[in-house]
């Protein structure tokens, strides 16, 4: 085969394109199982995040929970003591 004038064996140059080819092939599959154990990764990160956001959002929810219910018993316990000032109040308007 003449390349430029100069002769070159078509064998050779087949050899060289299939070692091209096949070198070509071997990073394709190694960049393949880089990509896929990264993708494997980044998913048990976002698996944990996820995790860890239902766990924070869980107990923030439990403290606003538990927040509401210390101002209800704060509440419930308010009317009791501003009756008893009522009281206290009216007796010292009545003794006098």
């Amino acid at each position: 085969m003449l390349v430029f004038g100069v002769d070159i064996p078509l064998v050779e140059v087949i050899f060289t394109i299939a070692v091209l080819i096949i070198i070509i092939l071997v990073e394709a599959v190694v960049m393949l199982f880089v990509f896929i154990k990264q993708m494997n990764k980044m998913k048990n990160v976002v698996t944990s995040l996820e995790n860890t956001y239902h766990l924070t959002s869980h107990a923030k929810r439990e403290m606003l929970e538990r927040g509401s219910s210390v101002l209800e018993r704060k509440e419930e316990s308010k009317p009791e003591s501003k009756a008893e000032e009522n009281k206290k109040v009216e007796s010292k308007g009545n003794s006098k």
